[in-house]
């Protein structure tokens, strides 16, 4: 999976709207409405639920267990976490 810049822009500002969110789910729903996506909400979503936003899929049980898992593996790109090369 490519990152460039301009995705890792857009991953920081997504963490930026959901670090500042009463509602990380709705504020996620929010964005993949926003970008032509599909979103099924909790009371429809049955077995397995993914998120894809920013070139990045979050994957769980649950619509909150999907986002948990799409906000980590968000967190995992930005680059204060990612390892230094030696």
């Amino acid at each position: 999976m490519g990152g460039g810049p301009s995705r890792m822009s857009a991953i920081t500002q997504i963490l930026n709207q959901v670090n500042r969110a009463a509602d990380p789910v709705e504020t996620i729903r929010a964005l993949v409405l926003e970008h032509g996506g599909h979103w099924h909400d909790p009371e429809t979503a049955i077995g397995i639920v993914e998120i894809q936003l920013a070139g990045l899929v979050g994957i769980g049980p649950s619509v909150p267990s999907a986002v948990d898992d799409w906000i980590l593996q968000a967190r995992a790109t930005e680059p204060e976490a990612l390892p230094l090369s030696a």
